[in-house]
């Protein structure tokens, strides 16, 4: 029920206010941490700033294979990104800068001393713009976090629906 209303709280202010303005993402990736790799998925939703800034607001969640506990571990991570265009709004091909902050949460199966903490999040994406509402491409973020038992890469493919 709680995920419920936390679905009608997100959406509804879309659907009232519902701008060119918002928008939305969904991505599956790649994630490595140290010599660990997994998969990810995650959503997010946006808000165009300007012509080329759009700020996101969102979720990964991935379960890692890793061979240093013999174990499979999952990850959580809730993010804040700014996503810079360098080029045009109206051009159909694009590249952006990503920088913003995340929290991770780890798995317990780590035994880390705190098992979650802030990080920081820089990247870049390129994309193919299909129409106005329509936008796809490939996503490359690294995060720097204090509480990571290693460098964290994410790398993968995302699609977004403009409002």
């Amino acid at each position: 029920m709680k995920k419920t209303q936390l679905i009608i709280l997100l959406l509804l202010p879309i659907t009232i206010f519902g701008q060119s303005k918002f928008n939305v993402e969904a991505h599956g990736s790649s994630l490595l941490i140290k010599s660990d790799a997994g998969l990810a998925y995650g959503a997010g939703i946006g808000y165009q700033a300007s012509s080329r800034i759009n700020l996101v607001l969102g979720y990964l969640n991935g379960t890692i294979d890793s061979d240093f506990i013999d174990d499979d571990y999952s990850i959580n991570k809730y993010y804040f990104n700014v996503d810079y265009r360098f080029n045009k709004e109206n051009s159909k091909f694009g590249i952006a800068s990503i920088m913003g902050f995340s929290y991770m949460d780890f798995d317990e199966k780590l035994n880390l001393n705190d098992g979650n903490g802030f990080g920081m999040d820089l990247g870049a994406n390129t994309f193919i713009t299909q129409n106005e509402n329509f936008e796809y491409g490939f996503k490359l973020i690294s995060t720097f976090n204090s509480e990571s038992p290693g460098a964290i890469l994410e790398t993968g493919l995302y699609v977004k629906y403009k409002f």
